[in-house]
């Protein structure tokens, strides 16, 4: 049960997979039916876990807006 809610918290469009091979020795990873490694898996939900520990989406991702004339609030211009 934990394991279902955990899913539907930090991969609601099912985007991330894993199966076991080899009899259970090994798992294979896909995140948009893209083969990755275990580590890049783990370090996705990592990730989707902290942004909903901060109280947003998931699949959230910040947007940098650059430099530039008006982008930042200079201390000489108050």
């Amino acid at each position: 049960m934990a394991t279902d809610l955990l899913k539907q918290a930090l991969d609601p469009e099912n985007d991330l997979q894993h199966r076991t091979v080899e009899n259970g020795d090994d798992i294979e990873c896909t995140f948009n039916r893209k083969k990755v490694t275990y580590d890049d898996y783990i370090d996705i939900h990592e990730e989707r876990g902290e942004r909903l520990q901060k109280g947003k989406n998931v699949k959230s991702v910040g947007i940098f807006s650059g430099f530039g004339p008006g982008k930042l609030k200079k201390p000489y211009d108050e």
